[in-house]
């Protein structure tokens, strides 16, 4: 049995805007040391004097108070005060998940349809991928998940584009940002994404580890061979989902960008070899329906045991403070321009 605990009470998606406290109280300072000029000032203290009270400082102060205090609300607000019970999960099977994408030049070919329209297959990749994703929360309302998953994207070069995480709308930003790769890193090397994915997992103390590799490709770039790598993931432990995606048509197709360029053949063997060898599966998909579908088999070959009495809660709680930065504002313009400022 897993158990992971974390902790109760507010903190902060981006802690990093607080820094831009340091200007607000920079402008702060410079604001009550500056002197009023050009003004006509007339009153009688014949009333305040019996009081013993001089308000001229103090009233003066208010303003710039009070935009103090609604740049504080509105740095609070862009930190993402969150409030939440993120409460300890006992998982009978942890899984750590790390996601390959190919992005190279010929994903950009348009041969899946999605919902009528003509789409490319990195497009379709993506929205799959983000299907996958959701369907690991208990919930769908839920921001975190059961397992980590990671992303690693892969052309010529292979890189780690989100790490291991169970904050998945962190997770889904990154699909959602996913582009081509540009065509210096142009290519499609399956060896270093999965080499990438091994590393990456070598630190996780997960019971059950998985790399689920698309791509549309042969090996033809990377200082490492695919077989090498799957040898890797087989000392390792780490079972190896493969899915060849595209039509099996050969010929010409048009990308994206207009381009006609030569459908490259999968290299099936090599993509069912490495999946047979470390424990996973080979999925091929002509069409949009075949890809969901290999990602709704992987995602219930590997379902996670959980304890249904833990769960998680989670609230987001910025727009109190927008509100109250706003009449904060409001006031401060008001007491600026209407009670306290200086006659001309």
């Amino acid at each position: 049995m897993y158990s992971y605990f974390q902790n109760k009470g507010i903190f902060f998606t981006y802690p990093y805007f607080f820094l831009l406290l340091i200007p607000v109280f920079i402008l702060f300072a410079l604001e009550i040391k500056r002197k009023s000029t050009a003004s006509i000032l007339f009153s009688s203290n014949s009333l305040l004097s019996k009081w013993g009270m001089d308000t001229t400082h103090w009233r003066r102060l208010i303003g710039p108070l009070l935009f103090l205090l609604a740049s504080i609300c509105f740095v609070i607000a862009l930190a993402g005060p969150t409030y939440g019970v993120k409460l300890n999960k006992n998982r009978a099977n942890v899984i750590d998940i790390m996601l390959c994408l190919d992005i190279s030049g010929s994903m950009s070919q348009q041969d899946y349809m999605l919902g009528g329209i003509p789409r490319d297959r990195l497009y379709v990749a993506k929205k799959s991928a983000i299907h996958f994703v959701e369907h690991r929360k208990e919930n769908k309302t839920d921001r975190f998940g059961l397992d980590r998953i990671g992303l690693i994207l892969y052309a010529g070069v292979a890189w780690t584009r989100c790490p291991l995480t169970l904050d998945y709308e962190v997770l889904l930003q990154a699909l959602n940002k996913v582009e081509f790769a540009p065509q210096e890193k142009d290519g499609t090397a399956i060896g270093s994404a999965l080499g990438l994915a091994i590393r990456r997992l070598s630190q996780s103390e997960a019971k059950s580890k998985v790399i689920i590799l698309l791509t549309d490709g042969i090996n033809n770039r990377g200082e490492i061979t695919p077989k090498e790598a799957k040898e890797l993931a087989k000392e390792m432990g780490i079972k190896v989902y493969t899915i060849g995606a595209g039509t099996a048509e050969t010929g010409y197709s048009i990308t994206t960008t207009g381009q006609m360029i030569r459908n490259q053949p999968i290299d099936e063997d090599l993509l069912r070899e490495i999946a047979e060898e470390t424990g996973g599966k080979y999925f091929r998909a002509t069409d949009t329906e075949g890809l969901m579908k290999a990602y709704d088999e992987i995602s219930q070959m590997e379902a996670t045991e959980v304890n249904v009495n833990d769960f998680y809660e989670y609230k987001e709680n910025f727009l109190p403070f927008v509100i109250i930065g706003a009449l904060l504002m409001i006031a401060s313009t008001y007491s600026r321009r209407i009670l306290w400022d200086p006659l001309p």
